[in-house]
């Protein structure tokens, strides 16, 4: 970690220094962390209050396992001896201090946001430049206000480009994201239909996720999906220069042709800025050339040869519970999918399943989507319907929304035999033993909630 004295850091954060005395020795430390039980030594500490928990209950823990100054919006937490900053808010604080050390790097900062795929995506883009460069971006789910700046205490001067995922689900989430990243390049997946219990409509999703364009820097690049229609009214409000990808060849960068490789992936064309890119990616869903196609603009714009980009776009794997295929005992083949889900990414993962050649049944596991509100059950019910119009060999709904999927498929033809509901996953797993054949491919989706990975663990234990 970039060493900013502490003095320094005190003046960013508009603290003061508790135990001055103290500096008189050298002071490095090695992380920053929020979680005492990850403190290690030398490590800074800033608690956070949460709903349930306050973390200045752990400062005096956060030294014992060697921290080297803990913030506080208490100065009565820190002990006489030891070395703190006094602060009027720790969670700004974490923010600002991060905004500072972040501005400390001459580096690429890419921001990726979007109602599907942006982890897919984000994932993508850092194969591509992986290629050249040394790259650092979010781990896991750290795309909020908590998890960004803890991604970006882990930036280390080996570093050559940042890629920085940001979510959201409710209005000003992504502005003060953007605050802190102060982009240089911004990529926009899609506008869908997730969080729209808290917007309303794909209009006022598409001007929350616009805020990621608050703090891009004025030179900066703005890359969307062209052929989202949300995204096409952005690009004609905005005065970034931006460039536009998709499969319509009226985008700045297009796939010209592609095939489906079944279980081994896919290959495409993608014609832009006057060069060919022939990529193949190993994963499945041709929904997943979207994702890939920022990654390309972006090695593209970052001077990277064709064969570079090529390459870095074939060294992509699978993200877990995206599209992950799990070969079990038996030639079951289970692809987990279970991270989150939406009416569009649902609907690209049954039709994954419809298109693969398969040896025995294909069986979809479906669970709730979330955050659908007032919408909810039509969501539900255009999943069913989904379901019914493709070569689905069994449906197993999973959850109290998914009973919309199962009525859903029922109304629309699917044979009953070949539909099954569990109010809760808990059951189904009980069941599941008896449910699996031999051969199967077995598709498994809903939101992060509902937890369906517990599903992954217990068949890979049968």
């Amino acid at each position: 970690m970039k060493q900013v004295d502490i003095e320094t850091i005190a003046e960013v954060v508009k603290g003061s220094i508790i135990g001055k005395e103290l500096l008189q020795q050298h002071i490095e430390y090695n992380n920053v962390s929020i979680d005492s039980r990850t403190i290690q030594k030398n490590d800074i500490f800033i608690p956070i209050k949460g709903d349930n928990f306050d973390g200045h209950d752990f400062i005096l823990g956060a030294y014992e396992k060697g921290a080297i100054i803990c913030f506080t919006e208490d100065k009565a937490k820190i002990p006489s001896d030891r070395l703190g900053l006094l602060v009027d808010d720790t969670g700004q604080v974490l923010k600002d201090f991060a905004k500072y050390y972040l501005s400390m790097f001459e580096i690429p900062v890419i921001a990726v946001t979007g109602s599907v795929g942006k982890t897919s995506c984000k994932e993508m883009i850092g194969s591509v430049l992986s290629a050249k460069y040394l790259v650092h971006k979010t781990s896991g789910n750290f795309n909020n206000e908590i998890g960004l700046p803890l991604t970006i205490f882990k930036l280390e001067e080996k570093h050559q480009v940042v890629i920085l995922e940001m979510g959201m689900n409710h209005y000003g989430e992504l502005h003060r994201l953007s605050e802190i990243a102060n982009p240089d390049i911004a990529v926009i997946t899609n506008i869908g239909e997730a969080h729209i219990e808290y917007f309303g409509t794909k209009d006022n999703i598409l001007k929350a996720k616009s805020e990621i364009l608050d703090f891009l820097k004025e030179d900066g690049l703005v890359i969307l999906n062209g052929d989202d229609p949300y995204l096409r009214k952005l690009k004609d409000r905005i005065s970034f220069k931006t460039l536009t990808f998709g499969f319509d060849d009226s985008n700045d960068f297009y796939i010209d042709e592609y095939k489906i490789l079944g279980w081994d992936g896919l290959e495409g064309t993608v014609k832009g800025d006057n060069r060919e890119f022939d990529i193949r990616i190993n994963t499945l869903g041709k929904h997943m050339l979207y994702n890939i196609l920022p990654g390309i603009i972006i090695g593209n714009h970052l001077n990277m040869t064709v064969s570079e980009i090529e390459q870095g776009a074939c060294n992509y794997k699978p993200y877990k519970m995206r599209m992950d295929k799990i070969i079990l005992d038996n030639d079951i083949v289970v692809i987990n999918d279970a991270y989150n889900a939406s009416v569009d990414s649902m609907k690209s993962a049954l039709e994954t399943l419809a298109n693969l050649d398969t040896n025995g049944r294909k069986v979809a596991i479906l669970g709730d989507m979330f955050e659908m509100g007032e919408r909810s059950r039509d969501a539900h019910s255009r999943i069913g319907e989904e379901v019914a119009n493709k070569n689905i060999d069994l449906l197993i709904c999973v959850g109290k929304d998914a009973k919309y999927i199962f009525d859903s498929a029922a109304t629309h033809g699917m044979d009953k035999d070949k539909i099954l509901y569990y109010s809760a996953k808990e059951n189904l797993i009980g069941d599941i033993n008896n449910l699996v054949n031999s051969k199967d491919t077995i598709i498994i989706k809903a939101s992060r909630g509902m937890h369906l990975e517990k599903i992954v663990e217990k068949l890979k234990s049968l």
